[in-house]
Parts: structure tokens; sequence; C-alpha cells
């Protein structure tokens, strides 16, 4: 990785890893306030869905010549509210602290996306620059889970809200090191002849067969994972599994994503975006269906890690797509990036909540066969949809 690149991917490392350290403690420190559970499933919800509505509305105002002011922005709203976490004792208070959180991570990391791509130098190869990318937001994910679980166990809850503050306040410096995206220096100097594109113009663009393909593949990806993830604790209880266990499977499956997507450019750029976007979520579909057939630890860790490695490729293959196949002179990078990250939000709000649905028909187990498989079907009858896109718009022509 070069100096350029690195530079890049750490601000992202440390916000997510912020982000990961704050969302870990909440449950606990809302379970030790007395909440109960169905208030505290409540309260989590938040964030995802005030991300999402973020996602949109900055990709409209995103520009490269005021990106870092606006990342500086959110990150100072996300800083300051991981600090008032622990003074936020009352459901209004909190539940007003965690929108707001919700609201600056969605801009932030829309923005800092589309920053991303246009700050790659230009002799910077994209299929390894977008693994390194996705494989630091797995990192910020593992450490920033691992690091505040230490706290939270030495100093306790509200140190590891301050502690999470900190890592805001790394992310903010690492980011007066940057400089503005080098293609929009290049438009300033050339005398700005990229126009910005309106703004129905942009949102049109998601009925852009390829931009709704990469829709699909983010939103079902995320699908899949919250599905499976967030209910695998039930299911590894029901069959003898240690909490221990469950959690170290959980933090195996992280770290397998941390280290694949790193390395996963050089597959997709052999293999093909396209293909690995289409063959690689009906593939993790498959190993999650093999979880009821295992109850021992170490072959649902195997299971898991397969699952884990193919979701690592699938996300830096469809990264790279949103990077490669999209024009950025009919479409601006802050629009994509919004369309791109508000399809995973909608998957993380819905994996969850149909994984609980299937789980309430069908039980815990069976979950993991008929939510994974109705999962493909649904992801294979949405390609053939773009497909049908493509045709409606040669015809329209």
């Amino acid at each position: 990785m070069k100096a350029a690149t690195l530079k890049l991917c750490l601000p992202v490392m440390a916000m997510t890893a912020q982000q990961t350290a704050a969302s870990l403690i909440i449950p606990p420190f809302l379970e030790s306030l007395h909440y109960p559970v169905s208030a505290i499933g409540s309260l989590i919800s938040v964030i995802p869905v005030l991300a999402l509505t973020a996602r949109l509305p900055t990709g409209l105002i995103y520009r490269g010549e005021r990106s870092r002011a606006l990342m500086l922005a959110t990150l100072l709203v996300m800083t300051l509210c991981t600090f008032l976490y622990s003074y936020a004792v009352q459901p209004l208070y909190f539940a007003l602290v965690q929108a707001f959180f919700g609201f600056a991570y969605g801009a932030a990391t829309t923005i800092y996306l589309a920053f991303f791509v246009e700050s790659l130098p230009p002799d910077k190869d994209r299929h390894h620059a977008m693994g390194y990318y996705a494989g630091c937001l797995a990192v910020g994910y593992s450490a920033g889970g691992f690091a505040a679980g230490y706290v939270a166990d030495k100093l306790g809850y509200a140190a590891t809200f301050k502690f999470s503050s900190l890592l805001g306040l790394l992310c903010i410096v690492l980011l007066f090191f940057l400089r503005p995206p080098l293609s929009r220096k290049a438009q300033k100097d050339s005398g700005k002849t990229k126009q910005s594109q309106p703004v129905l113009a942009s949102l049109k663009s998601i009925l852009e067969p390829k931009t709704a393909t990469i829709v699909v593949v983010a939103l079902f990806l995320n699908l899949l994972h919250q599905m499976g993830n967030s209910l695998f604790p039930l299911y590894g209880l029901a069959v003898g599994l240690t909490l221990t266990q469950v959690g170290a499977i959980r933090a195996f499956y992280s770290l397998c994503n941390a280290i694949t997507r790193p390395f996963s450019g050089s597959v997709v750029k052999r293999v093909g975006h396209w293909k690995l976007s289409r063959a690689g979520l009906p593939l993790q579909s498959a190993f999650l269906m093999l979880v009821p057939f295992f109850h021992d630890f170490a072959s649902l860790l195997v299971v898991f890690l397969l699952a884990g490695f193919l979701r690592a490729v699938v996300i830096v293959a469809n990264t790279i797509s949103m990077v490669e196949d999209v024009d950025d002179t009919r479409v601006s990078r802050g629009v994509i990036s919004g369309i791109y990250n508000a399809a995973g939000d909608v998957g993380n709000i819905l994996g969850p909540s149909a994984g609980g649905l299937i789980a309430s028909f069908a039980g815990i187990a069976r979950l993991f066969i008929v939510g994974p498989l109705i999962a493909a079907v649904l992801f294979f009858f949405s390609l053939w949809a773009c497909k049908f896109l493509k045709s409606y718009k040669i015809a329209d022509s």
C-alpha cells in the first residue's frame, strides 16, 4: 500500500472504530439503567434509520472542494454525541443523541467514500485501493469492538464513551493531513469543465441498469449478513454453545473480513467484479444454509469463515463496480456514494426484521435454511428486474 493510500485509509478506520466502540456498549449500558429490552431495541434502531435519511441529501450536496469541511462538521457532531451518551440517561435525551449521531454517521460515511475515490492518485490501481478501503472498514469494526470491550471491563461504560470520543478526535486530526480530491483540483485548473448534474437527473440515476444492480447487491449483501449475524447467538445457545464461543465465531468472522478484503482486489481483477457480485451472494447463502446441520464450535466456525470470505470478496467487487461502472460525468460521486450506502442501510434494517419474522414461523434453526434461500431467490429476481430496466431504457430511447 502506498503512503498516499494509507493516509486516505486511516481516517475511515478511526471513524469506523469510533462507531463500533459506541454501539457495542450501548445495549449493556441501557440495560444497566434498567431499560426494558423492547426500549433498548427501539433506541438501537434509531441509528440505521437516521443514517439512511442522511445518505441522499448528503450525496446531493457533496462537492470535492467542500468535502473536508463537511467531514469535519459531521465528525464533530459524532464526537460530541459519543461524549454525551453517558449523560443522556433519560429515554428522550438518549434518543436525541442517537438521532444526531446516526444522521452524522450516515453523512460522514457517504462523504468520505466519495472523497476517498476522488482523492486516489491517478496511477493507483483502483481494484487494490477499494480492497484496502473495505479492509480498513473491517479493521475498524474489529479493533473498535475489542478496544471498547476491554475499556468497558476495566474502567466502565462512561470511560468507554469518552474513549470513543477520543477516536473521533483522532479522525479529525488525520483529516488535516489530507489534500482536496485531485480530480476536483484538475477541474479547477481546466476551468471547471465538468458541470454539476441537476438534482432530478442525479436521483434518476438509480434507474440506470448498472446502478440498480449495484444497489441490489449492496442491499441483499447486508440483509443476508444481518439476518444471520444478529440471530446466530440464539441458535448457538440453543445447540449448547457458550456465549464465549458465539463471540469467538463472530470475532473470527469479522477478522476474516478484515484480512480478506485488502487482498480481494487481485481476485476481483482476475475474475471480474460483475461475475463475483452475481455469484458471491448465492454462494454465501449456500454456506449459511449449512448452519443447522452443525452443532459444534469448530464446524460452525469453518462455515462462518467461508461465508465471511465470500462476503468480503463481494463487498470489494461491488465497491469496484460503483467506482468503475458509474459514469461520474452523469452521476456525481457524492450521489452514487449516497445511493450505495443507503442500499446497505436498508439491508441492515430489513435483515433482523425479516429474520425474526421467519424464525417466529419456522424456528431459529430453519431460519438459516429458509432465510438464505428466500434471499437468494429474491436476489436473482431483482437482478432480472435490472435487465428489464435495460430493455425498457433501450425501447424508450
